[in-house]
């Protein structure tokens, strides 16, 4: 009995091991990220449910960390992420909010979400490199 229980917690931390790997950006995606595309500073709002402003840094391997300033609650969160070499573009915060967009050269525009408490605020954003 006991020797079950371990068998099934090793298959259920080896599936786990590899759900986590699978998030991670493939080796062909990483060599395509060595100078992005996408590079540089970006600058935008975002409104629905919470409003505000975002900015951030896209560096040359495509990660991106910024900041969000919701100007509705007047709080201040950061915000993580990565765009993919097609524009691919994935982020969040630690307290739930999500970006996701499909990023141009210039200007773009995606939606968030983020689950506060029993309920999921949500809402769009838009984005521009700045110059």
């Amino acid at each position: 009995m006991a020797r079950s229980k371990i068998n099934s917690k090793i298959r259920q931390l080896i599936l786990l091991g590899l759900v986590l790997l699978s998030c991670l950006p493939s080796d062909e995606e990483m060599e395509r990220q060595v100078a992005s595309r996408f590079e540089g500073y970006w600058i935008g709002s975002y409104e629905g449910d919470d409003r505000g402003n975002i900015t951030f840094y896209v560096t040359n391997a495509g990660n991106l960390s910024g900041n969000m300033l919701s100007t509705k609650i007047s709080s201040s969160e950061e915000v993580l992420g990565y765009i993919q070499s097609d524009g691919n573009l994935s982020a969040n915060t630690k307290n739930g909010f999500v970006l996701n967009a499909q990023v141009s050269l210039e200007t773009s525009n995606g939606k968030w979400y983020k689950k506060d408490e029993n309920k999921i605020l949500q809402g769009t954003f838009s984005i521009k490199r700045k110059k």
